[in-house]
């Protein structure tokens, strides 16, 4: 295929219980006509490779194992016969309770750096809600079927959902419900509680069982403790939430009716929702050491008195990494600016939006170094990027006022370099030359379109592909919980 460039992207995935990997191929094309202007898009995606699924490693309940972590990749890249300088996008998500973990943060940053040329570290449940929902098929599946999808991707200490309306995503909300809040020690005579999380906690409470690590439980306990989990998370799906998953919720959950049409179920304890069937053999039941098969045939019970249809998605267990390693690039081209290559990539850059963009030179010049101050950090290390609106086909001396704006603002501000806009319309081109002009030689200039992109958000910016017309640009959130 003509004028195609192929690219390779990884997704890792490190959640509470597991780790996995996967490498895919984008293809890249100019799908304009001859004598249009370019506009290069992904034409294709494909899944090279996938790992293996490992036990997420720790040091101890608080610690993640970095060099068992990097163990596992290296071991992974050198089977899938990958270099990890032949990356050149992806995304390495810390996910569930390990993104609680008191090492995640610079785990998640040495793993990036690690796994190839622009693989982004991002965290954050609401993100991690879409990318399982996209990498699971639940958005696909609801652009195909003309209606809303529900895609619940249930993990070992979170539970990420997505609602899609006819493939765009609607809502995300999540909960600290997962197979792994207690893990357990059995063996054919006994069971006995190993860890409680500060969630798992909560529910014992809730049933007055007086338990902790160490101590006896029965197979009678494990059930009611899945049945609580289940009853919690399906109040949740016809969003009249009950008391406990109140009490589980990370954030605000939506209490208005959505319409819902489909639920699919990812994530491990999805995957034996579909596959396991109920068993009262105690080393059967709880083979993986918690109560995710318990908590599957809870949710199967539980489903079938919902007004909803189930379906199996496409993916299960590989969702969440899916969706990070094929789903979280973006391409801005064609009419981008950039004046040196050499500053590129740059990483986890705050955006803030220009609210009045027909605003006076003054107004305009004063909303940004107002902005910039909010999304700085306090030693000005973490360059904020500038969103400008749509201006519907602006005349140069509209761009000319921005630009001046937006350049005065920097000079007054001492801010550090690069200069980077986003631009809503088609005019990262215009405005970037205009800005380069006035920046001279005291400040490289970014200027990119054509990316969906809202205020407060971060982005990633990588190289430039395609002989500099497109760079990729990734959209995440970065959140810890310490």
């Amino acid at each position: 295929m003509a004028n195609v460039e192929e690219i390779l992207s990884v997704g890792i995935d490190i959640g509470t219980s597991t780790t996995s990997l996967i490498i895919s191929k984008l293809k890249i094309k100019n799908i304009a006509g001859s004598f249009n202007a370019p506009k290069i898009e992904i034409i294709e995606k494909n899944i090279l490779y996938r790992s293996d699924i490992y036990f997420t490693p720790l040091i101890d309940e608080k610690t993640i194992d970095f060099i068992g972590l990097k163990d596992i990749i290296e071991k992974e890249y050198e089977k899938a016969r990958v270099n990890p300088s032949e990356i050149k996008t992806g995304a390495v998500i810390i996910t569930g309770e390990t993104a609680r973990k008191e090492n995640a943060e610079n785990i998640l940053d040495a793993i990036s750096k690690l796994a190839g040329t622009f693989v982004v570290a991002t965290a954050g449940p609401n993100l991690e809600a879409y990318l399982a929902g996209v990498g699971a098929g639940a958005a696909k599946l609801s652009s195909e079927m003309k209606n809303n999808v529900c895609n619940v991707d249930i993990g070992g200490g979170t539970t990420n959902i997505s609602v899609f309306g006819e493939g765009k995503l609607l809502s995300t909300f999540c909960a600290n419900i997962g197979g792994r809040l207690i893990k357990l020690l059995t063996n054919c005579t006994e069971i006995r509680l190993k860890n409680v999380s500060h969630y798992g906690r909560i529910i014992l409470d809730e049933m007055r069982l007086v338990a902790g690590e160490g101590d006896r439980v029965s197979f009678d306990d494990l059930q009611e403790f899945a049945r609580r989990l289940a009853e919690a998370l399906l109040s949740i799906l016809i969003f009249k939430p009950n008391p406990l998953a109140e009490k589980l919720a990370i954030g605000v959950l939506p209490k208005e009716p959505m319409k819902i049409d489909v639920v699919t179920f990812s994530g491990g304890v999805g995957r034996l929702f579909y596959e396991d069937e109920y068993s009262r053999d105690v080393l059967l039941a709880t083979r993986f050491q918690d109560v995710g098969p318990l908590l599957a045939f809870e949710l199967k019970k539980g489903i079938s008195k919902l007004p909803y249809k189930v379906v199996k998605p496409s993916e299960t267990i590989y969702a969440t990494v899916i969706g990070a390693g094929v789903h979280t690039t973006e391409l801005s081209g064609s009419t981008i600016y950039i004046s040196d290559p050499k500053v590129l990539p740059l990483r986890n850059i705050p955006v803030f939006r220009i609210d009045n963009p027909y605003g006076s030179k003054n107004e305009i010049m004063e909303e940004v170094r107002r902005k910039m101050d909010t999304f700085n950090n306090a030693e000005g290390q973490i360059i904020p990027a500038v969103l400008i609106p749509d201006l519907n086909n602006a005349k140069f001396e509209k761009i000319k006022n921005l630009a001046e704006s937006i350049f005065a603002a920097y000079r007054i501000a001492s801010q550090r370099g690069p200069l980077i806009v986003i631009c809503e319309g088609d005019l990262g081109k215009a405005l970037g030359s205009v800005l380069k002009n006035l920046c001279g030689s005291l400040y490289d200039v970014i200027s990119i379109d054509e990316i969906s992109v809202k205020e407060g958000d971060y982005i990633d910016i990588g190289e430039p592909l395609y002989n500099g017309s497109v760079v990729p640009v990734i959209l995440k959130t970065l959140v810890f919980s310490h």
